[in-house]
């Protein structure tokens, strides 16, 4: 769990920071979006650290993100939980708010699940869970811009951002939890807006089934390590609806609130089905 010299100094006081705290070394980062937090609150955790009390981490500054650092390992592998993301709309930049995401993978992870709440596209019931098969990345930045440093890829293959084997996995374990699970494209925006209904519109004549405000510039940034990526999106809300059908940040919670079981039982069979993997 050494630091390499690629990263930046705010990412290498973080490791420092955290690397003599930890019960084990990580292996599977889970990066928990709008009001999925809770899973990592689940019982029994070994290690619990607020992102305001690591050097060098970015603050959550919206509803939804509890902002901590959880080490677990209930499930199989020890699974490091990001409870909460920075957002770009919250005027990072997008280099700051993949930094947690470069930590990770400084302390060992290897596989990352990256999750969001997101809207739907093509007219999918609130409350279903999609498995991101590819992305569009429309937020007009990347988290690679400007990274020069040794051992940093300057350009990136994403023609298969999200791991085929591990997408498998996810689909196995839906089956097992007796959930119904989407397959489709992310589209990435900036925000804080929601999308009006001729954006909507457009974004389904790109090919997109979903949309969010976040993932890309993690999955980007984790692609650029070598990480395995699994994304999976719970769709909160129709994307171009107005606010009386449920286009806000408070409906958008509860309707992840609500699927808060759901979503545990499948992110427990994901971990079980990657600790059988790590064990082989």
């Amino acid at each position: 769990m050494s630091t390499d010299p690629s990263f930046d100094p705010q990412t290498d006081r973080a490791v420092r920071f955290l690397t003599p705290k930890l019960p084990f070394a990580p292996t599977v980062g889970l990066v928990l979006g709008s009001g999925l937090g809770p899973y990592a609150d689940r019982p029994p955790t070994r290690l619990v650290v607020p992102y305001a009390d690591i050097p060098g981490f970015p603050r959550c500054g919206v509803e939804g993100h509890a902002g901590r650092l959880v080490l677990s390992d209930r499930c199989g592998p020890g699974a490091a939980m990001l409870q909460g993301r920075v957002h770009r709309y919250e005027g990072v930049s997008l280099d700051e708010a993949t930094r947690p995401v470069r930590v990770l993978a400084a302390l060992g992870v290897r596989t990352l699940l990256v999750t969001c709440a997101a809207g739907s596209l093509d007219g999918a019931e609130p409350g279903s869970l999609m498995l991101i098969e590819d992305h569009l990345n429309l937020m007009g930045d990347n988290p690679l811009i400007g990274r020069t440093a040794p051992g940093v890829a300057r350009f990136v293959e994403m023609a298969e951002a999200y791991d085929a084997g591990l997408r498998d996995i996810a689909a196995a374990a839906a089956a097992e939890a007796g959930l119904a699970l989407r397959r489709g494209v992310l589209a990435a925006l900036t925000g804080p807006t929601f999308e009006t209904a001729a954006e909507a519109a457009m974004l389904r004549r790109l090919g997109a089934q979903a949309v969010s405000m976040s993932v890309v510039p993690e999955v980007i940034a984790a692609r650029a390590l070598g990480l395995k990526v699994l994304g999976l999106a719970l769709l909160t809300n129709e994307s171009g609806a107005s606010l009386k059908a449920g286009g806000s940040h408070e409906s958008v919670l509860a309707a992840a609130g609500r699927q808060t079981d759901a979503v545990g039982r499948l992110l427990d069979g994901i971990l079980r089905r990657l600790g059988g993997e790590t064990r082989l």
